[in-house]
């Protein structure tokens, strides 16, 4: 997928009932080299495929673009039995009842066992609460605001972009995060490095918008993000650095962002990848939704 591709099916594509991560065209477009996505349009609906393990290699849910007809997921379907790669990944609850709903009326012979893998599931939250920190829920995020506040009081400033013209300083942040973390040893924060570069020069093309948060008159933190559909936001990076980072900085970036972006219903901050302690730190926000990933592979019955 190139840039224009995505420009035009930004413009075109069918996403309102979209909630997923790996729907935002952005994520596609940064992550097609990491995750082997090749995509394509064929009849009005776009079809991506995965190709990493084996438990995440396989068709995406086939989106339909605004000239799609209502009969779109079967051709679609159609259109993956006769290419022969008929594994599924990243499907929603809704898309797998879909796809075997299709399955049933117009494929009856052919089935699927679907299994998930909760490392892949989605965080969403209502932007709401994430702006406003209601109630004993956020009483520890509040904590860190107030923490983060008392130390810096007057010392710090918020800016959003594209309002204003924060590109190199949120570089500047992802520079000292990948410095403080060791990055030269690491092949995958190499990768990330990458992808955050990339994300930020094309952001326009790619409808990203983001935030930094100065301190001292320096970035301190910063945040990237792009549209899945009008209601639901996907945060593709959040970084802090110290000592900010140890004082609030995340929890203060997080919720000015998302006062930020009262637009959106949702703000999706994609999955755990099973890791303990980041799967605790997404459950403290108080997800809205859990948004589980379903794998299978399409078998004769």
């Amino acid at each position: 997928m190139d840039l224009n591709q995505v420009e035009n099916l930004s413009k075109n594509i069918t996403t309102s009932e979209l909630f997923g991560c790996d729907c935002s065209l952005a994520n596609v477009f940064l992550y097609q080299e990491k995750y082997k996505i090749s995509s394509y349009i064929k009849d009005s609906v776009l079809f991506r495929f995965y190709q990493t393990t084996p438990n995440h290699t396989g068709w995406a849910f086939p989106v339909p673009l605004k000239t799609a007809g209502e009969d779109f997921l079967k051709a679609a379907i159609a259109e993956i039995i006769k290419s022969g790669s008929r594994q599924f990944c990243y499907c929603s609850q809704n898309q797998v009842r879909l796809i075997d709903e299709c399955l049933a009326a117009h494929f009856p012979g052919y089935k699927i066992e679907w299994q998930t893998f909760r490392g892949d599931s989605d965080y969403l939250y209502l932007q709401k609460n994430l702006a406003e920190l209601p109630g004993k829920n956020y009483q520890k995020k509040r904590n860190h605001i107030s923490r983060f506040n008392r130390i810096y009081q007057n010392q710090w400033a918020f800016k959003t972009f594209p309002e204003a013209d924060i590109k190199n300083d949120i570089l500047a942040v992802e520079a000292k995060w990948f410095a403080e973390n060791d990055g030269a040893n690491d092949a995958d924060l190499q990768a990330e490095y990458g992808i955050i570069k990339n994300a930020v020069e094309n952001a326009e093309a790619l409808n990203i918008t983001g935030a930094v948060l100065y301190v001292c008159g320096e970035p301190a933190a910063m945040t990237l993000a792009s549209p899945v559909s009008p209601s639901v936001l996907d945060v593709l990076f959040e970084k802090a650095c110290a000592p900010a980072a140890e004082n609030g900085a995340y929890a203060v970036i997080n919720q000015l962002f998302a006062e930020h972006s009262a637009n959106y219903t949702y703000l999706n901050r994609e999955e755990d990848l099973g890791i303990e302690g980041l799967r605790k730190a997404k459950l403290s926000w108080k997800p809205e939704i859990i948004l589980d990933k379903y794998h299978g592979k399409l078998v004769k019955i």
